[in-house]
Formats: C-alpha cells, structure tokens, sequence
C-alpha cells in the first residue's frame, strides 16, 4: 500500500484503504459513509473480480468481509496476537502508543473489529461507534500514517488465517472496508481536533483518603491557550455522567478511564474536577494516583466521554440507580445535576459495596435530604434482590427509569432485571467499572 496523500475517488465510490485512509484537514467536503455507495447500478461494475474497490456493491463487499472473518473467529486469541507480532516488527516506533497490558488490548482489538463487522449493515449503530473509537484514540496523536500502518496488518492477519480461502477479491473488500472505516474515524478526530484539545494539562489541589484504598483527587485544568478565542475559551468541559482517560507523569501514555464525581460548577464546567479512585493493580494509574500523587502534582485529562444519564421525565415518573464501589461517583454528579435542574422524582439508589458502609453513603443521604423524594439503600455483597424488588414494582409501561454502574455481571444481571419487569430498554444507561 502506497503513502502519502492521494486523490479522491470517483463521487459515491469506495476507493481502496490506501486512497481512503489519507485525509488531510484542508478537505471540506466530508464523505457520507454510504452515500450512493451502492455500485451495482453501474453496467459491468461486478463483472469478474472486483479489484478496483470502487466497483464493490454494499451488499457484496459486507458479504465478502464477514465471510473471510468468520474464518478466523475461531481462532481470536491467537490471530490477535499474531496481529500485533506484525505490526510491531513492522513499526517498533508505535510501541509506545499500546499498554503493557497485552492481553486485554487484544481482548479489546478482536471485540472491536468483530463489532465493526457486524454493524457494517447498520449504520445508526456503525457510524457513532467509530467515532467513539476514533474520539477514544484522539489524545494519542494518532493520524492517517498510523491507521494505514494499521490497516496493513489487519489485511495481512485475515489473509494469514484464511489460508488458501484469501483471494484477490478477497483482498479488494477489506482494503476497502478498511478505508471506509479508516475515512470515518480520521474524519471523527479532524472534526474534534478543530474544537478543542485530545486533553487538557491540570494541576492537583486536593488529594485526600475518603475509605481505605479509596480516594478523592480534585484537579485543575489549565486552559488552552490554543482555543482561547473559541466559545469554551479553551476551558475543560463536561457534563454530569460523564468520565475521561487520566494520564500520570509516573506512568507516561498509559491511560486510565474515571468518572466525574461532581456536576460541573459551570456551564458544561468549571474551574476544578474530582475523581473517586480506588487502589487497584501493582503500577497501574489508580496506584499512582491512590499512593504515588500529592497536591501540586501534574496530570493529563482526556476530552470527556459518555453518556450516562437517567432518563427525561418525559419517558420515566420514578427513578432508580444500582452501583457499586466507586460507580457511585457519577450517579453523585447526576443526583447534583439533577437537584440543580429541579428534577425531584421519586428516586431509589442502590448502594452496594463489598464490605460495609459505603465510601460515598453519608454524601448521598445528604443529597437525599436536599432531594426530598430520594432513598438511599445500602447493601453488603450481591444486590440483586434489591434490584428484582425495584423491577417487580415497576407498572406494565415501565415507568422506572435507571442508571446501573458497576461490574459487568452486576450490570447486565440488574439491566435483565428491570427489562423483564416491563422496563423500557432505553429507560436504562449503564457504565462498566471492572
């Protein structure tokens, strides 16, 4: 695959990974994903193999695609691996961009791609997951040489574990799968980059211990010169229920994902931030921030991502919120968001925690008393009782809303909970904190 920058395909045509995935920011014109991507109406346009990608028809090239992955689905694990044994020989020098974590970076690449290729058809799901992915990605630089680099591998992973079955035509439909993959994603983070920073620097200003192992960090970002004239000035933003990649000068381009424990003093934010972090593994981001950071420390803070949120008053009279350990920090931030904006429904919040009292118990029955209508329910160990209760007493329009945070088990038991009570699936949100 040639680099370098490269012409635009023909208008409502897939061109190949190596034209697609070079996208400078000078280009005004974005690409509608699947605008006239169907190329069957051309005469002769399937005719033999397709090995101009320009040529594919939708429903060829996703058949294609899935086809040859099925081939390797089996084989997960260990393609992943291989994956990256090729990439890293080919590219030492973007090393430094993955954790050393190996064996959940490639649990999270095959879930990702697998996604992808399952959603190619559905581009309501599609099209918001890679911008998600790309946004995700935003704070390590990455650009349209490292998503070719990229792309290299994965064909040459498919064409490894498809064996004889890999074909020319074969070839053509990942190349250009890749490249509307690859076009979506760089146009994402050229769109981002043009509003506001990947991250902000901060300064520490309060660190101290809420529970064993257990603590608060306030921060302060420093505005960013570059976007001082924009509408935020260059002020970090967030919103209740939303969380951000933290990075620690101990622990350079490792990343770790916390949640916002207050609502933003300000219009979509503020002057400060506060984390809830828990100790966890030896070296990891939590450590350095638990045991190894004090006031006057540094820290980056990535854009704010998430949608955590309970559901309008429009859709839910009651409210109900299961979480466990410090995945009572966002729901903290909602009740605040919520009392701020006058929304006093009926709320229930389900405190779990592996031993008790809960870090976070006597703040949020003091946000009960402010409430008026708000219930708090501490439980030790598995709170799924708790939770069948609240879901059988939901009426046959499901008329609870809920926001669940906390392990996946915890998570996806509570959601079957409330969802076979009658609940309204989108009257659920929920966050992963394993």
């Amino acid at each position: 695959m040639r680099s370098g920058e490269s012409e635009p395909g023909p208008p409502g045509k897939l061109t190949r990974v190596s034209d697609r995935a070079v996208v400078t920011a000078a280009e005004e014109t974005k690409q509608d994903a699947y605008a006239d991507f169907d190329a069957s109406a051309d005469p002769g346009a399937e005719a033999g193999i397709a090995t101009d990608a320009a040529q594919w028809a939708q429903a060829d090239l996703i058949a294609e695609i899935r086809e040859s992955f099925a081939l390797i689905e089996p084989y997960g694990p260990e393609a992943t691996a291989w994956f990256y044994e090729h990439f890293f020989a080919a590219n030492p020098r973007y090393r430094k961009y993955f954790s050393a974590d190996a064996a959940t970076q490639h649990r999270r690449l095959f879930l990702a791609v697998q996604r992808i290729v399952g959603d190619l058809d559905k581009l309501d799901e599609f099209l918001p997951y890679l911008r998600r992915l790309a946004l995700r990605h935003r704070k390590f630089g990455l650009r349209a040489a490292h998503y070719q680099a990229f792309g290299t591998s994965l064909l040459a992973t498919v064409a490894q574990y498809s064996g004889d079955q890999w074909t020319e035509r074969t070839n053509a439909a990942w190349d250009a799968g890749y490249g509307l993959v690859a076009t979506v994603m760089l146009d994402a983070v050229a769109e981002a980059d043009a509003l506001g920073p990947a991250y902000w620097d901060a300064e520490v200003v309060t660190h101290e211990t809420l529970a064993d192992g257990i603590v608060r960090v306030v921060a302060r970002p420093i505005v960013h010169a570059r976007f001082a004239d924009s509408e935020h000035k260059g002020a970090y933003r967030y919103v209740a229920g939303q969380y951000a990649a933290v990075e620690t000068a101990a622990l350079p381009r490792v990343w770790r994902d916390f949640s916002f424990a207050t609502r933003p003093s300000g219009d979509m934010g503020g002057d400060e931030v506060e984390f809830h972090v828990q100790l966890g593994r030896s070296r990891g981001v939590s450590e350095v921030l638990v045991n190894q950071t004090a006031v006057g420390d540094r820290l980056r803070i990535a854009a704010a991502e998430g949608e955590l949120a309970f559901p309008g008053p429009e859709r839910t009279s009651r409210l109900l919120a299961v979480v466990h350990g410090t995945g009572a920090a966002p729901v903290h931030a909602l009740i605040q968001h919520a009392i701020a904006e006058g929304d006093l429904r009926p709320l229930t919040v389900v405190l779990a925690s592996d031993e008790g009292p809960h870090y976070l118990a006597d703040a949020l029955r003091a946000l009960a008393e402010e409430h008026g209508e708000m219930v708090v329910e501490e439980v030790v160990g598995d709170p799924l009782a708790a939770v069948h209760a609240h879901a059988a007493a939901s009426d046959a329009h499901g008329a609870c809303g809920a926001v669940l945070v906390g392990p996946s088990a915890l998570v996806d038991e509570s959601r079957s909970a409330l969802l076979a009570a009658g609940v309204d699936p989108e009257a659920v949100s929920s966050d992963l904190f394993d």
